[in-house]
């Protein structure tokens, strides 16, 4: 049978769309993979007329590298031709690259979770949210029947907007922070903050941050190093559960994996079909995040008036009510004018890890 792809007119050039860093385990990783299947089934659908060329580049940004790396990367994708990019998913790259894809008016979808991701060509399927994550922290302390909080604020862009909004979150719960260590994204000795922190006797620790001492296992040493085992709780840095479970053993986080969502076993199906084995470190939030990062994509230029930077920022803003595979079942994707934080319903939920596996923990619920 005759796939759509081989009805392409020869002279077509390709689409190009760039991926900054967001290729997370490289060319012909099981990340490239999952963008690639999501663009072969839109062209299978009849989506999209024309081949698409994928131009991918190492991000090397914040905070190990630099934001100049990826500037510099960003720009070089629109060099290249890219009318659309994925990637500055960190916020403090995210900060750096959006003043450039305004500029260059060249839409930049991130997974950032700052609210100063902003401009007419940023849009946002957000890896959580500064503001939503403490919120969802505070109701789950909550309803959880914790009052009296031990925080570890990180120095991070992250951090600081976490901290803002907890403390706002902590205030409409009821919540009493009793305790407060700031500290860098590189300790010298992280139990001794840990120490202080307990002595103030909390019902709950709560980790607001990036997540760069979660991923480096510092937090899981030095809790181990003390013998604490408190109920804890973080934001969307718990999705870095990517690096290695154990780090995390314990834990409950913001998460965005929903087994009941019916989309998740679909792509996990499909993707095992196509590619023989299952996605990176099956089951987890960010196969699927990926999955629809490039979804939203590729339904944007189905919706563009032109193939063109210009054209694709409107057709990402004409996407409403689109199904996704990230978060709980009833969580939708759209995007207006002045409206590019395109996750809508329940998106954010929480999870848990227990004996080194994801548990899912279950949703927000109001009134909690």
């Amino acid at each position: 049978m005759e796939s759509r792809r081989d009805t392409f007119r020869g002279d077509a050039e390709p689409i190009k769309i760039g991926w900054l860093g967001s290729a997370l385990d490289g060319p012909g990783g099981g990340y490239d993979r999952i963008h690639r299947m999501a663009f072969d089934e839109a062209i299978e659908q009849g989506f999209l007329d024309r081949p698409v060329e994928f131009v991918l580049h190492a991000e090397n940004g914040l905070p190990r590298g630099s934001a100049r790396n990826a500037t510099d990367g960003f720009r070089y994708l629109v060099d290249q031709g890219c009318i659309g990019v994925a990637g500055a998913y960190s916020s403090d790259n995210a900060i750096a690259v959006a003043p450039l894809a305004n500029e260059l008016q060249v839409p930049l979808i991130s997974w950032a979770g700052t609210e100063r991701l902003a401009g007419d060509y940023c849009f946002r399927l957000g890896n959580g949210d500064c503001g939503g994550d403490a919120a969802l922290c505070a109701a789950w302390l909550a309803r959880n029947g914790h009052k009296r909080v031990a925080v570890l604020s990180e120095v991070s862009p992250n951090g600081d907007e976490y901290f803002r909004y907890f403390r706002q979150e902590c205030r409409i719960q009821g919540l009493s922070i009793v305790a407060l260590e700031t500290v860098g994204q590189s300790p010298t000795h992280l139990a001794d903050n840990l120490a202080s922190l307990r002595q103030s006797n909390p019902d709950a620790l709560c980790y607001m941050g990036y997540g760069m001492l979660a991923l480096q296992g510092l937090l899981r040493a030095a809790l181990d190093e003390l013998a604490w085992d408190p109920p804890r709780i973080m934001g969307t840095a718990f999705m870095f559960y990517l690096m290695g479970f154990e780090k995390f053993e314990g834990w409950v986080g913001i998460d965005q994996f929903d087994p009941s969502n019916a989309l998740v076993h679909g792509f996990h199906d499909r993707y095992v079909a196509r590619y023989g084995e299952a996605p990176p470190l099956w089951p987890n939030a960010i196969p699927v995040l990926a999955y629809d990062t490039a979804r939203v994509l590729a339904a944007g230029l189905f919706r563009a008036p032109t193939l063109s930077g210009v054209g694709l920022k409107e057709g990402l803003e004409r996407i409403r009510f689109m199904p996704s595979t990230t978060g709980g079942p009833r969580t939708h994707i759209a995007g207006s004018p002045h409206e590019h934080g395109m996750f809508r319903g329940d998106w954010l939920l929480y999870g848990r890890v227990r004996n080194e596996k994801l548990e899912f923990e279950g949703l927000f619920e109001p009134g909690s």
